[in-house]
């Protein structure tokens, strides 16, 4: 069994150790060495927490320890390099320049801030905490049941007053009398339990690594609400990523209010005017389109070429939308015995509308089919209007395509 450091030590980044083995292998998609340690302050991968990083020095010879994982009570180091096996190490956790701070603290602020919401929405909600992920942007929650957004604040608000009450955080290893007596937010099923208490806050079986009080979280922030599998899914960050979230929504809030020219209170009220502005310019476009659309169809179709017992209306043009092309294709559904085949070029694809009035004798769905099969698209519908996506192609290959269906 390998000696865990880090269960009475979160914030231990330096050790010595003997290297017990050292064998090839594979994990997590990375090949390397699985070097076993009598003792270390790597923590593998479990409970939420990911793996620690860093590199192992024996002497001149130095390994990257790539990942930490746990096979059968032993700590296995995934390095890059062998080191040889008696010789004594020095091992040093990864440090990220870029914000001071190891990312070992970093989780150290993730896994305790957790503690403390999971214990508040159960004392206050009475939902539990059924899953819980440290990702490398963001990290979530999910509860068993669903709350809404003025919870979602209150609970915010309260986990960031007790963060900032500075509350200390013991770890202890209780009899299993002891334990029976104890009013557990969660008990692992395993033989020797460790618990994490945070007092007034939290008391919970964890095996990840916290910090020695509250306030070294700095700040939680909850980021995102949404509904998960009958419950609901909490996205949080914590200590200095919360701190640059909350600067960066900041700013992009002033970029707006100097585009809109108010105060960030009278952003939401002025963002919503401006939407209910482009609603009724989209409408009037619309209907102005829908008048346009009207008038062409009618000369479109004076003009229109045979397409076996039906008129064949082709249009391209680029200046329209998908949705456009489907209110053109309604227009020209209304003319007798004809078939539209609209497209518009967006980017480097085609998107089409095919259609037919409701005399027409076309198989419309079929004349869909052979055109994505003959030109690689993908698309479909009924037999009044089939709409898709194509790559770009010559008009030439287009109209011979149609055409070679009517024959």
């Amino acid at each position: 069994m390998t000696e865990k450091l880090f269960d009475l030590d979160s914030y231990c980044t330096r050790f010595s150790a003997s290297v017990l083995s050292c064998e090839p292998a594979s994990k997590n998609g990375m090949q390397g060495f699985a070097v076993k340690l009598d003792r270390t302050c790597f923590f593998p991968e479990g409970g939420g927490q990911p793996a620690d990083t860093g590199c192992l020095q024996a002497g001149d010879q130095s390994a990257q320890v790539l990942y930490t994982y746990e096979q059968e009570e032993a700590i296995l180091h995934l390095c890059d390099q062998p080191l040889p096996v008696g010789s004594t190490v020095e091992g040093v956790l990864d440090f990220d320049a870029a914000i001071d701070f190891a990312p070992r603290f970093a989780n150290m602020q993730i896994h305790s801030g957790e503690h403390i919401l999971s214990g508040l929405i159960l004392k206050e909600l009475g939902l539990h905490n059924v899953g819980f992920h440290m990702g490398h942007e963001s990290n979530t929650i999910d509860l068993d049941g669903e709350i809404s957004a003025e919870q979602v604040r209150m609970l915010e608000e309260k986990v960031n007053a007790l963060i900032c009450q500075n509350h200390p955080v013991f770890v202890s290893y209780p009899s299993p009398e002891e334990l029976a007596a104890l009013p557990l937010r969660k008990k692992p099923e395993v033989d020797h339990l460790r618990l994490v208490e945070i007092q007034d806050c939290d008391l919970c079986g964890c095996c990840g690594t916290h910090v020695a009080h509250t306030g070294e979280i700095g700040l939680l922030k909850i980021i995102d609400s949404q509904r998960y599998k009958g419950g609901t899914r909490l996205t949080f960050l914590c200590g200095a990523t919360a701190l640059k979230d909350c600067a960066d929504r900041c700013q992009s809030l002033k970029q707006i209010c100097v585009g809109l020219s108010c105060k960030p209170q009278e952003a939401f009220s002025n963002v919503e005017k401006l939407k209910a502005e482009l609603a009724a310019k989209k409408q009037e476009l619309a209907a102005k389109n829908k008048q346009l659309f009207t008038l062409l169809a009618k000369e479109l179709v004076a003009n229109a070429q045979p397409f076996g017992s039906d008129r064949l209306v082709f249009v391209w043009d680029d200046s329209l939308s998908a949705d456009e092309l489907k209110s053109f294709a309604a227009q020209l559904s209304q003319h007798n015995q004809v078939v539209g085949a609209l497209f518009t070029r967006q980017g480097e694809v085609l998107s089409y509308a095919l259609c037919r009035s409701a005399d027409a004798g076309c198989d419309l769905r079929a004349l869909c089919q052979t055109m994505n099969k003959a030109l690689g698209g993908k698309g479909g519908g009924n037999q009044e209007l089939c709409c898709g996506r194509l790559p770009v192609c010559e008009e030439a290959a287009l109209r011979d395509c149609l055409l070679s269906f009517a024959k």
